[in-house]
């Protein structure tokens, strides 16, 4: 859990952060398997990012930010069924 990770002993680069937001939100086709596969591990995924940040432990741009907050928005919708 590198949130947890994080938030104990502060030891988690930047860059861990980046790629992982890389690999799982940032690369269209994942993002849709993961979208497809399990909504609410996508969420939880997003939501996670968004703690880093708000929590300092990740530093990335406020486009990145926005993004992260739209995709919640629209997963949660998603879930909601709305």
């Amino acid at each position: 859990n590198t949130l947890g990770w994080s938030a104990t002993a502060g030891e988690v680069d930047n860059f861990v952060f980046e790629d992982a937001n890389d690999t799982f939100i940032n690369d269209a086709e994942m993002q849709q398997r993961l979208l497809d596969t399990n909504p609410n591990a996508f969420r939880d995924m997003v939501t996670t990012f968004l703690e880093a940040n708000g929590r300092g432990y990740w530093d990335t741009s406020d486009e990145n930010i926005e993004r992260l907050q739209e995709l919640y928005a629209e997963v949660e919708d998603r879930i909601e069924g709305v």
